[in-house]
């Protein structure tokens, strides 16, 4: 029998990558699906067969004394009032909630009043570090929609063991989830979603069959600049290595000062392209590159995780034996060197364990059709 389902995904690129195969996913069996999304992203689910709410986010204004990485925790706050105004006005009536783990689902259905709530994991989950500080800058985000609504949203940090929701659908395997025996039977893995994507025919790079590739990628959020320039110093001028550095949307080429002619740096790289290339991948942990790494060549990963779940991601990619993973306060371009020889000394022992996660990742998604069918009766 079909059900409809309202799915409210997060605002922010690597949470909407999921979305697409699991919305095509339930429409394929006769259910009816209607996603709340950040307009922005409206071209990558517009054609996923989904009836399409957009919401807009204007510009958000840092309060001084909060460092650029708060803006997500306002792009959250405003994601609350503008959904939240919206369900109010609903005349629609839904069978099952999909939201996010990162937004308070438990919360937020006080006012939809939906009956079967699901909780989305775009990731493992892993522990988070955090502060007492951090958590009360973060919930005088939601002040005014706690007040307005008369709800309790949770702090960020909280949802990641928030047991609340009836199912909770996870975006990784077994296999990947670290301390899997902490998750009862309301846990569902789906495996990664992997979105194929057009050709980018301007981006003209061009590989040196002579020398190996490292690709370097923070995130299109977290990169910082001096990061950045460490990576630089360590692999200036090699003849061994070509490098393609990817430094993301906030921060300025001009900044990294004298580029060598071994790199390749830009604000924004088609990945999928550059990974098929790579031989080394030096990223920050988060999932959605992980996975694509993974799935895509297979590639033993140096991982200096920067924030949030990218501490865990790393710890079990390490601990799976396909990583090397790199402090960020102790890093030196020895350090980063050496981590670089150790994978190429025993690349086919990382790669062997990097195929041992792509096929769990195999298996799960060879699942999805008996767990939809399962709960979505």
């Amino acid at each position: 029998m079909a059900k409809n389902i309202l799915i409210i995904s997060a605002p922010f690129e690597g949470h909407i990558a999921g979305l697409n195969e699991i919305i095509k996913d339930l429409i394929s069996l006769g259910h009816n699906i209607t996603c709340y999304l950040l307009d922005k992203f409206l071209p990558r689910l517009e054609k996923s067969g989904a009836k399409i709410k957009t919401f807009k986010i204007g510009k958000i204004e840092i309060p001084p004394g909060n460092r650029p990485i708060f803006i997500n925790i306002l792009t959250i706050a405003k994601t609350y009032e503008e959904i939240l105004s919206q369900a109010t006005k609903l005349e629609e009536k839904y069978d099952y909630l999909i939201v996010d783990s990162i937004l308070d689902g438990y919360e937020m259905n006080k006012v939809f009043k939906i009956p079967n709530l699901i909780s989305l994991y775009t990731f493992p989950i892993v522990e988070v570090p955090t502060t007492k500080k951090g958590k009360e800058k973060r919930m005088k985000a939601f002040d005014l929609i706690n007040e307005k609504y008369n709800i309790n949203i949770k702090d960020v940090m909280e949802l990641v063991f928030d047991k609340n929701a009836k199912y909770k659908f996870i975006l990784t395997s077994k296999y990947f989830q670290p301390e899997i025996n902490m998750l009862d039977d309301s846990y569902y893995f789906l495996g990664p979603s992997y979105e194929e994507r057009p050709i980018d025919t301007s981006f003209t790079f061009k590989k040196d069959e002579n020398k190996k590739l490292i690709y370097i990628s923070f995130g299109t959020i977290f990169g910082e600049i001096d990061l950045f320039k460490k990576c630089i110093e360590t692999f200036r001028n090699s003849k061994e290595f070509q490098i393609i550095m990817s430094i993301g949307i906030n921060n300025n080429i001009k900044d990294l000062g004298d580029i060598p002619d071994n790199f390749h740096i830009y604000n924004h790289v088609p990945q999928l392209q550059v990974l098929k290339e790579t031989d080394i991948f030096i990223a920050h942990g988060g999932l959605n590159s992980i996975n694509e790494g993974i799935i895509i060549k297979n590639l033993p990963f140096i991982i200096i995780p920067l924030k949030f779940d990218q501490f865990g991601n790393a710890k079990q990619l390490e601990k799976l034996g396909a990583a090397i993973v790199l402090k960020k306060e102790e890093l030196t371009e020895e350090v980063l060197k050496n981590a670089v020889n150790k994978i190429l000394e025993n690349e086919e022992s990382y790669k062997t364990e990097v195929k041992k996660i792509a096929e769990s990742y195999k298996e799960a998604r060879a699942e999805r059709k008996k767990i939809y069918e399962k709960i979505f009766v």
